[in-house]
């Protein structure tokens, strides 16, 4: 039964889908599969360029962990590419980087995409989304971005938590053996929504875990706390790579397994790097050069390797 606001609905191959404005979404047919035909969200690099955080002095560092190995003098991306007149109406693609904020171009690829009705939403680091609240909160307002999630990897001052719980649509995504305990509970009893991932052991991520193997205690300490989170946060989800590496089908009941799992990696969503203009089945799978401007043959790439 849908409580939503539906928000889209389209035809993708066998199957109909329903897209509700609390991030919720219904697949339906007569089959016993689902057969789709484009990739119904898509994570989307859009710039390698980040100056991590700048601490007191006004010096940047660069996250000692970041998967994409992003950095102050990193590419951008081509908001102009065809790859983008090829997406499907009602279609999720989830911003990233990098910094989304040092493109140039975002304001007006968020405009064109609104008039095509495709769904943006974006990630942006703690530091930085303090830093642009007010412009966030004016391209939300104005239907250019719909949900925002926010890294946090640090305890939230009381400032930033006040920015956290200003609006439904923003979620608050930590990574599993980064994210301090204590900034976990900072959190508690916020109304927040929460998105765990998994620790990308890619890019800067392979040194960082050299560097720190601590880290894979943190991440068994983080899982035994699974149950408390529930108990805490508005809403508690999971990338595909967290709900392996902490063994969530565990926490919780066969039928609300069945109902709230959306499916492995390529089965319905892909990953693109618009900075080097390549493909995969997800930010940690190898990359294939873009070789057509449909999304529809790269997404069939795609599903032949699931």
């Amino acid at each position: 039964m849908i409580g939503s606001k539906i928000i889209g609905k389209y035809r993708n191959g066998n199957y109909n889908c329903i897209i509700c404005d609390d991030g919720s979404k219904i697949r339906y047919n007569d089959a016993d599969f689902f057969a789709p035909e484009f990739p119904e969200s898509m994570d989307v690099k859009i710039s390698n360029k980040c100056n991590g955080v700048v601490d007191k002095d006004g010096v940047p560092h660069p996250c000692e962990f970041c998967h994409e190995k992003s950095h102050p003098n990193g590419d951008l991306a081509n908001l102009n590419h065809p790859i983008f007149d090829s997406l499907h109406p009602y279609t999720e693609i989830a911003l990233g980087g990098g910094s989304v904020l040092e493109h140039p171009d975002l304001v007006p690829f968020l405009e064109r995409m609104r008039e095509r009705h495709i769904i943006c939403n974006m990630t942006l680091h703690l530091a930085h989304f303090e830093q642009a609240a007010a412009k966030v909160k004016l391209w939300h307002d104005n239907g250019l971005i719909h949900g925002v999630g926010i890294s946090v990897n640090t305890i939230p001052t009381d400032y930033q938590l006040t920015l956290l719980r200003s609006n439904s649509d923003f979620v608050v995504h930590v990574i599993a053996g980064v994210v301090p305990i204590e900034a976990m509970m900072k959190m508690y009893d916020c109304g927040l929504k929460l998105l765990i991932l998994g620790y990308k052991n890619y890019g800067r991520g392979e040194h960082y875990l050299e560097l720190h193997p601590e880290t894979m205690a943190r991440i068994a300490q983080f899982e035994a706390l699974i149950p408390e989170f529930k108990e805490h946060f508005k809403l508690l989800s999971f990338d595909n790579l967290a709900l392996s590496q902490l063994h969530i089908k565990k926490y919780v009941s066969e039928e609300e397994w069945n109902t709230s799992y959306m499916g492995d990696d390529g089965q319905f969503t892909m990953y693109l790097d618009m900075v080097k203009e390549e493909y995969a089945k997800s930010s940690i799978s190898n990359r294939q050069p873009i070789f057509s401007n449909d999304i529809r043959d790269l997404f069939s790439e795609v599903r032949k390797e699931i």
